[in-house]
């Protein structure tokens, strides 16, 4: 290797340096999702709010309202665009997100890295009428029955609009939305009839899922967002799709993700002699 090669490669090696230090300063000051949605952690979470436009917390005043600062501004704006779609909603009821700092939860097997949250449907009563309630099982007819014994209704309508708002926000860059098959059927019967952005139907179709080896999530939403290109400088891992579609928006951020021991490698081999 010529001089030439040498000073090049030392080029290479004081860039990773610079940005492992530029990885250090950004854990200092700004939130930072750690690890596995369930084996992670999280640092300077943005807690949610007990209520805003169009949402209340489904356990206000309990700290587990802590997420990254996408997913949290996620979920307000999705709440957001139904309250202005459907005046006189039942507000959305948000559902578990993280701790403070992240880690093990009582209530999950996720929800440790600020990148998942829980969020109730939208629910109606026979009449059509949009009403606040709980975490209700549906079945693929979207019928359930209250505790108390009210036959009510899924509100496709409205979860379709919250759903369309997540899978259309590419800085939320939205994973999965994992519920029920069920679930799933009517929510991409409801699009094919009505839905204009023929992106929304085709991301819907990959990002609504019902999970594999867990509850079928048949009475509430989860929606898992992905690393942010800062968080992934951090230690955020991603386990499982980085959509097509997101690709572009984790590159427009300007870190190189792709820096690690095998990127070195291939750029020294790369050398010239």
């Amino acid at each position: 290797m010529g001089k030439s090669g040498i000073f090049r490669l030392a080029a290479l090696a004081s860039a990773g340096f610079v940005a492992a230090l530029a990885g250090c300063a950004e854990w200092q000051g700004d939130a930072h999702s750690v690890g596995v949605t369930n084996r992670g952690f999280l640092r300077q979470g943005t807690p949610m709010a007990d209520r805003g436009e169009g949402f209340v917390r489904g356990r206000p005043g309990e700290s587990t309202r802590f997420g990254t600062p996408e997913l949290v501004a996620a979920i307000t704006k999705a709440a957001r665009a139904v309250a202005l779609a459907f005046p006189g909603s039942a507000p959305l009821r948000v559902g578990d997100i993280g701790a403070p700092e992240g880690g093990e939860h009582e209530r999950h097997a996720s929800h440790r890295a600020g990148r998942d949250v829980d969020l109730v449907f939208f629910v109606t009563d026979l009449a059509g009428r949009s009403i606040d309630a709980r975490s209700i099982g549906f079945d693929r007819h979207g019928v359930a029955r209250t505790s108390e014994g009210a036959i009510v209704r899924f509100d496709v309508a409205r979860n379709w609009e919250l759903v369309r708002t997540f899978l259309l926000d590419d800085e939320a860059r939205v994973q999965w939305i994992f519920c029920s098959h069920g679930v799933k059927s009517m929510l991409l019967a409801y699009a094919a009839r009505f839905e204009t952005d023929p992106d929304a139907i085709v991301r819907a179709a990959d990002v609504l899922h019902q999970p594999s080896n867990g509850r079928p999530h048949d009475d509430h939403f989860h929606v898992r967002v992905l690393c942010s290109a800062h968080d992934r400088v951090s230690g955020c891992r991603d386990v499982g799709p980085r959509w097509p579609w997101l690709r572009g928006s984790i590159a427009v951020e300007g870190v190189d993700v792709s820096f690690d021991d095998p990127a070195i490698l291939g750029a020294m081999r790369d050398l010239p002699d």
